[in-house]
């Protein structure tokens, strides 16, 4: 019920801080009221009014014919009044009244009764404002105070009320806004209207004064006092008391804790969230940053995160909280710590009037301060009330309640305004002008008509006149056409074409009878000659001939360049040009004396040459800028790759080219074509070939460790790695250019180069890589043979390395390989079958152990042998343990075989003849062999 509120709560304040309570002094007559028009028009540097009737301007003989439009324009000094465009007055201000009262005059779309001065408001807006008997003015303001179907008996209250308040205002100039009471003009309603008629005069008075007559739409079910409200004294006719008649209108007001959930945002870069996020409460916190930025934080931009705390407080006697307090975390744009991280601020108000607190949330929810329960959860603050408006003396709500049940407005009046009195302020109506006036008569005539020019070849007779005026065009006292003007003064007469230099007679007339002097014109030449008759042209003439009007200045445009002549008396023309080139486009126009230029039609310039044959290109590669060969002498060469144009060129006069171009990407066609003005020769294609060689190879580092050379080329490319010009390894680039090529380990401080090939055959320039050492553990030692006789252990190994050698896994002896990688480390003489240990040591580790083991040299004793007789048969006696014995005869071996282990041996033979000579030997398991013992059969 936005109606029954606004008013209401303006009142509570103007009515007591402002106005001063008047003395009723009975009148005679009505009084009139003077209203600025500001609430529905606004500031207008222009605007338009329509009297319905014939209304006149105070002190001038200007009269404002009905259902005409008018504007009033602001000027430095004035005002200014126009119909369409002419301007009738102008003025400092001025004053218009009806002739008869009852009929109003519109203002930009709304209407008005009574009189109305147009003034200038700071020297920029026209400002109306409207005089009328005040009881009319009540019938524009009561139906934008209350509903116009409610109950009489309430609207009769409500009119009493608002003639009360109106009173203390009268004879002074005020406006149509809510500073004072909203005024709607001439927008009655019979309810509304009879409502004022049968309270005619009637004010609340205390004391024989005029009282304040507030009002609020609901109180909740309980009025307020004025001091509780407003302070100051207590007054005897807005008293606390229970209110059973009205609707008590309950609403709720819920406030989140939360607003923003700062979880998971990082306050750090809070430019990735910012303006995605918004708070829960818009109406709410849309006002309370409205306040932060006017009273903490000027300019800035503001989100809420939190309204953890809000409460009302300290109720009066009437039930309104006077106190209330709110606390309030919220971050500032751009308002960062030392760390960058946006601060939270925190802001508690303790203490606030509840007025001030109910403002700064601005929350249309809250209709009063009659907050009757609260509830707080861990998420939210919910507040419930009753009422709507501040509750000090009548409820409109309350005053239709009551109308409804029977109660007369008297008995309304007297219970929301206890102790008043209701008086007739007074009791005769301000006269109106109920009888037409005879209208003064119009003896001014229009002024004469500005009228534009018209051509020969026009049917049509325009201007600008006075606005619904008569227009009357002449020729020597003919009457050619007639017309009316529009409302703006606007006209347009159909005549019949007239001969140039005709001269034609314009006069105006106003609706009476009066005719303006005549405006004369002289009909102007506007025809333009025929389009010429242009012979052929060709690419061997020098002149441009052909029939146009006699006398005619005939204009040839060929290309850029412009040539003239005139026509003879018959409209022969030759105009003299150079050759054209073929195809060129001629336009060739005719101008009369007049200046009236005919259209100009184009033709292109015949060509008698031929298309050039297709040109010739030399070798283009994609280093080349500059594409060349031959073509037509003088012809013009295109060159493209696709449809896209490269470049263009001429050929001399021996046809060779040379045309300059960026440089092509390998493989790309290009197509050059040669061209004259008979046209353009075939396309001739060229493939731009590969002459750019791959750039240098970027090569990994390489060891003296590695296997294969890596690093990157032009993909595809073929990569030689080589060491001065031997090649030790190539391969091929993959698709993106990265290459791996085998190669055999080289020695550090090894210059490699490694150059890359295209498929074009371009080589890159050589990159070099120098091997680097990289050192590992030492290689396996190799050793010399050792004896039981050897007293040093030798062979080569890791240059500068150390050696170790060990027998049963304890060192018997170290030393150091010198710098050719030999070694000679002295150690005891170890037995035939010892297992020796060789080990290198470097500052990365050990190499592999190298086991030798001791060979056996030493042949065994000579065998101690029995004796043999001519009848035995075996031989046997000792020698080393395991030795193989072998016995001979001569070269003949008779017999064999092998000691036990502790060298006894007994080896069958054949029997030998007394007198034999047998050799025996002993040999070890290394295969020495010890010396022949000699024994003779017996």
């Amino acid at each position: 019920m936005r109606k029954l509120t606004a008013l209401a709560l303006v009142l509570s304040v103007l009515l007591f801080q402002f106005t001063p309570l008047a003395s009723v002094k009975a009148e005679t007559v009505e009084p009139v009221v003077s209203v600025k028009l500001v609430n529905y028009l606004g500031d207008q540097h222009a605007i338009t009014i329509k009297p319905s009737y014939l209304y006149t301007i105070k002190n001038s003989d200007l009269v404002l014919n009905a259902n005409t439009e008018y504007t009033v324009t602001a000027t430095t000094q004035g005002v200014t009044l126009k119909q369409g465009s002419t301007v009738l007055g102008e003025f400092t201000s001025f004053e218009i009244t009806p002739s008869l009262y009852k009929n109003p005059v519109s203002i930009n779309g709304r209407q008005y009764l009574g009189d109305v001065a147009f003034t200038n408001e700071k020297g920029t807006y026209v400002r109306p404002v409207n005089t009328l008997p005040i009881e009319d003015y009540l019938k524009g303001v009561v139906p934008n105070e209350v509903y116009t179907s409610w109950n009489l008996q309430a609207l009769k209250t409500q009119a009493v009320a608002a003639r009360t308040y109106a009173m203390s205002y009268a004879g002074k100039v005020i406006n149509d806004t809510v500073s004072y009471q909203v005024y709607g003009g001439y927008t009655w309603y019979d309810s509304t209207n009879q409502a004022v008629d049968q309270t005619f005069g009637q004010v609340v008075t205390y004391n024989n004064k005029l009282i304040n007559a507030v009002f609020s739409s609901s109180n909740g079910g309980r009025t307020e006092s004025n001091s509780n409200a407003w302070g100051g004294t207590q007054l005897s006719y807005f008293p606390v008391k229970e209110d059973p008649y009205d609707k008590q209108t309950p609403w709720t007001l819920a406030i989140q804790k939360t607003q923003i959930d700062l979880t998971g945002k990082d306050l750090a870069n809070y430019s990735a969230w910012w303006n995605t996020v918004s708070e829960k409460d818009k109406t709410v916190t849309d006002n309370l940053k409205s306040w932060l930025v006017a009273n903490k934080h000027p300019g800035k931009t503001i989100k809420i995160t939190s309204i953890p705390k809000v409460s009302f407080y300290a109720p009066s006697s009437g039930g309104r909280v006077t106190k209330g307090a709110i606390t309030v975390d919220y971050l500032v744009k751009g308002d960062v710590d030392s760390s960058q991280k946006l601060v939270v601020h925190h802001l508690e108000l303790k203490d606030l009037t509840s007025t001030k607190l109910k403002s700064m949330l601005n929350s249309r929810a809250m209709l009063s301060l009659l907050v009757t329960e609260t509830n707080e959860t861990s998420t939210s603050t919910t507040f419930n009330g009753k009422g709507n408006g501040h509750g000090v003396g009548m409820s409109q709500y309350g005053a239709q309640k009551m109308a409804s049940l029977g109660k007369d407005y008297r008995e309304i009046l007297d219970f929301y305004y206890p102790t008043t009195t209701l008086l007739s302020f007074y009791t005769t109506k301000y006269p109106r002008k109920e009888q037409e006036q005879e209208p003064p008569k119009d003896t001014v005539a229009p002024d004469a008509p500005s009228v534009n020019a018209l051509g020969d070849n026009q049917t049509s007779l325009t201007g600008v006149t006075e606005p619904n005026a008569s227009v009357i065009a002449k020729v020597e006292n003919e009457v050619i056409g007639t017309g009316l003007a529009d409302e703006t003064g606007k006209f347009a007469i159909t005549i019949a074409k007239q001969p140039a230099d005709t001269k034609v007679s314009v006069t105006s007339k106003d609706a009476a009878e009066n005719e303006s002097t005549a405006t004369v014109v002289s009909v102007t030449d506007q025809t333009p000659p025929s389009v010429p008759i242009v012979n052929e042209v060709s690419d061997q003439d020098t002149t441009v001939t052909g029939v146009t009007e006699a006398n005619a200045v005939v204009t040839v445009k060929a290309g850029d360049a412009t040539f003239s002549a005139v026509a003879d008396g018959n409209g022969t023309f030759t105009v003299s040009i150079p050759v054209q080139i073929g195809g060129t486009t001629i336009a060739v126009s005719a101008k009369d004396k007049a200046g009236n230029e005919s259209q100009a039609p184009s033709f292109a310039v015949k060509s008698t040459l031929k298309a050039p044959l297709a040109p010739k290109v030399n070798e283009v590669s994609d280093q080349d800028t500059m594409i060349k060969g031959t073509a037509e002498a003088n012809a013009t060469v295109i060159v493209k790759n696709g449809s896209l144009q490269l470049a263009a060129g001429k050929a001399d006069a021996k046809g060779n080219y040379s045309i300059s171009i960026a440089k092509q990407k390998a493989g790309s066609t290009l197509s050059v074509t040669a061209g004259n003005t008979a046209g353009v020769s075939p396309a001739v294609t060229v493939t731009v070939q590969d002459k750019t060689a791959p750039v240098t190879p970027k090569v990994n580092a390489v060891s003296n460790q590695d296997t294969v050379v890596t690093g990157s080329t032009e993909a595809g490319a073929e990569v030689h790695v080589k060491i001065d010009k031997k090649v030790i390894g190539k391969g091929n680039a993959k698709s993106d250019g990265t290459f791996s090529i085998t190669i055999p380990k080289q020695p550090a401080a090894t210059k490699l180069a490694v150059i890359a090939k295209d498929a074009a055959n371009n080589y890159s320039s050589n990159a070099f890589v120098t091997v680097s050492a990289v050192q590992t553990k030492p290689a396996l030692p190799t050793v010399n043979t050792l004896t039981e006789k050897s007293t040093a252990v030798t062979g080569t190994g890791e240059k500068n390395a150390s050696i170790y050698i060990k027998v049963g896994g304890k060192i018997i002896a170290s030393g150091k390989i010198d710098g050719n990688g030999k070694f000679s480390v002295k150690i005891p003489a170890q037995k035939a079958g010892t297992e020796v240990t060789a080990v290198l040591q470097n500052k990365v580790g050990y190499s592999p152990y190298k086991i030798v083991k001791v060979q056996d040299t030493t042949p065994p004793a000579p065998p101690a042998v029995n004796a043999v007789t001519s009848l035995s048969t075996f031989l046997s006696g000792k020698t080393e343990a395991n030795a193989v014995i072998t016995i001979k005869s001569g070269t003949k071996v008779i017999g064999s075989g092998k000691a036990d282990s502790k060298g006894q041996f007994k080896v069958t033979i054949s029997k030998q003849k007394v007198g034999v000579k047998l050799t025996v030997t002993a040999k070890d398991a290394a295969g020495n062999t010890s010396s022949a013992v000699n024994i003779n059969v017996k």
